[in-house]
């Protein structure tokens, strides 16, 4: 119930209308930097890593950036390629993140500049980051991170349309219609929240059911293997997650009757 306030303050100072460019204090990146950037790579664990799957959409995207994500803990397994001007965009709420520090190190090393996309102010990543991008979340009580999850994603959304417009890889029309929307998130959020009693009659004709599986395509994807993790988490039900093309090849033997079924489809 949070979010639509959490929202508004992760948007404040950063877009305020749609006919006005992005900003962004601290992310130790100058404008020469991001025009001449060659590879992008989050990194992150859990659902923060969700979030970074969603930024490699995007700054693909609307960036014209080549982008990678990486679990933190695997990152280092595979010993990753570090181009001339590489970035490293770390995502984590509290900042403090044992595997996702250590990445965050490793690429240094390596030579990448390094974003933190962060809560917690002065936290470890912030403190070792070249730049920061917090998200203006407020403390997470929730174990399940619910705000953190929204406000990465938008931050790293406003950091790909701002690295757009310095590059000119997205037109004056996308990006103002992004803007736009991006700007009724906040109502959006509170036209969702009023619909609290639904979801809940929702949730009583489904609880009993012991596997979920949550289905997606593209950048809806991450939310689907957010939604299965959240269940997971909170109501101790099994839950995957698949891109819905897959399905077919093997999971579809065990959809039976009993099975809770999510299908993100945004896009109709």
């Amino acid at each position: 119930h949070e979010q639509p306030n959490a929202i508004r303050a992760c948007l404040a100072g950063r877009l305020s209308s749609p006919d006005k460019p992005i900003t962004f204090e601290n992310i130790g990146l100058t404008v020469d930097e991001i025009k001449n950037l060659k590879k992008v790579v989050f990194t992150a664990c859990g659902t923060a890593y969700h979030a970074g799957v969603v930024g490699r959409f995007l700054m693909d995207k609307l960036a014209r950036i080549p982008a990678e994500a990486d679990l933190a803990a695997e990152l280092q397994q595979r010993d990753p390629v570090v181009l001339e001007d590489t970035l490293c965009i770390v995502v984590s709420q509290s900042g403090e993140t044992a595997d996702t520090l250590e990445g965050l190190r490793a690429m240094k090393r390596k030579g990448a500049k390094v974003i933190g996309v962060i809560n917690v102010v002065d936290s470890s990543i912030a403190r070792e980051s070249d730049g920061v991008a917090y998200i203006q979340a407020g403390p997470e009580i929730g174990v399940a991170s619910t705000k953190a999850y929204t406000l990465q994603i938008l931050t790293i959304e406003l950091l790909a349309l701002y690295f757009a417009e310095v590059r000119g890889t997205a037109s004056p029309e996308e990006i103002r219609e992004i803007k736009e929307w991006l700007l009724k998130l906040p109502e959006q959020a509170e036209e969702l929240l009023k619909r609290e009693g639904d979801i809940i009659e929702l949730a009583k004709k489904h609880y009993d059911k012991p596997n979920a599986l949550y289905l997606a395509r593209g950048i809806n994807l991450p939310s689907a293997m957010e939604g299965a993790l959240k269940l997971k988490e909170i109501s101790y039900i099994h839950a995957e997650a698949y891109s819905a093309a897959e399905m077919k090849h093997g999971p579809i033997a065990l959809v039976c009757p009993d099975m809770f079924v999510v299908a993100i489809a945004c896009e109709g």
